[in-house]
Parts: structure tokens; C-alpha cells; sequence
């Protein structure tokens, strides 16, 4: 796929995302918008975001699949090469949260995850969407669109494009897109195969 698709795709979704959380929201949003839940604790959500099992896991297999490719070619095989591409993955990933992170307090937004517990499983696809491109606004109490989610992502791929050899812009582009479309199937996926999400 050449920059210009993966570019338009990216735009397509994020011209999107505003459009599909215009539209009815399931019940759980509606009244939800108009009264902000508790506030959750910055700190412990940002720990927790840090250490999350999902994440290092996901970092580690991910570390695993770079290394039984040899990429990149440069840092070779061996153990300290695999441990180097899982510190790489795990980079990225504190990185990208603590831009998140930090991008959602100088905003003034929360990044805490909250819960649809609809029944129905097209209510809970619509608010995994939702969920996804949006931040609840501490100061008003409404959704907005997720402007930390995005700078977070995108800063956790273009990160380890400063360490890999054979890395460039592009590269980190592509990844952000792709880790953008992975975590919200993921959200959809969880949804639909849990009732309580």
C-alpha cells in the first residue's frame, strides 16, 4: 500500500469517528453526557495504562515475531537482540502512554476506560467506538474527541523510529494507523464476547 492510502485511510477514519459518535448513542451515553461521572484517579490509571499485562504481553510477542524476522537485520540474533526488540516494544508503548497521558491532563480530559454494561451487543460495538475516539471533558462532563488517544498512539509508533536503523517516518506512520485499527477491533471484539464491557 503506498503513503497516499494509508493516508487516506487514516483520514477516512478519522473523518468518521465524529460522525458515528454524532448519531444515537446507546443508552449508557445519552444521559451519561450531560453528568460527569467520578473522577478516576490520574495516577493510578496512568500506572495502570503502564503495566498493563495486555500491553507488556502484547509487547513481548511482538518483540518475538520482530525477532524470529530478524528486524531489524542490523541488531542480529541471539538473546540480546530479542531482548532489544522487546525493550524496543516496550518503549514504544511507555512512550505512547505517558503522551497520552500527559496530553489528556494538560487538556483536562479523563483517559479512564468507563464500562457500557448495555445488553444489547449493537449498543456495545456503538460505544466501543465511542470509547475509542472519545475522552470525557472534566470540565464540562461531555465527550469529546479523543485528542490524547491520538497523539498517544501515533508518538508510541513514531518513537522507536529514533532507535531502529532501518526505520523511518512513513514507517511510524503506518504503525500508528495500523495500532489505531488493532485497538478499536480489539475494543469490538471484547464487546461483542463480553456483556459487561
Amino acid at each position: 500500500m503506498t503513503i497516499r492510502s494509508w493516508t487516506l485511510c487514516a483520514a477516512l477514519l478519522l473523518a468518521w469517528t465524529p460522525a458515528l459518535a454524532a448519531q444515537s448513542a446507546p443508552r449508557d451515553t445519552a444521559a451519561a453526557d450531560t453528568v460527569a461521572p467520578p473522577p478516576a484517579d490520574p495516577v493510578q490509571v496512568f500506572m495502570y495504562d503502564l503495566v498493563d499485562p495486555v500491553e507488556l504481553g502484547s509487547a513481548v510477542a511482538l518483540g518475538l515475531y520482530d525477532h524470529v524476522r530478524v528486524d531489524p537485520y542490523e541488531w542480529g540474533g541471539g538473546l540480546d537482540a530479542l531482548t532489544q526488540r522487546i525493550a524496543s516494544r516496550a518503549g514504544g508503548h511507555i512512550i505512547g502512554t505517558s503522551v497520552r497521558h500527559g496530553v489528556a491532563a494538560a487538556l483536562n480530559r479523563s483517559v479512564a476506560d468507563e464500562p457500557c454494561g448495555c445488553p444489547d451487543p449493537e449498543d456495545r460495538v456503538a460505544h466501543a467506538f465511542i470509547e475509542t475516539f472519545t475522552d470525557r471533558d472534566l470540565r464540562t462532563g461531555r465527550r469529546v474527541f479523543s485528542e490524547p488517544f491520538i497523539a498517544g498512539t501515533y508518538a508510541g509508533a513514531l518513537a522507536p523510529t529514533l532507535w531502529h536503523p532501518d526505520a523511518d517516518l512513513v514507517d511510524g506512520i503506518k504503525s500508528g494507523t495500523l495500532s489505531i485499527v488493532f485497538n478499536l477491533a480489539g475494543r469490538v471484539i471484547f464487546a461483542l464476547l463480553d456483556p459487561q464491557s
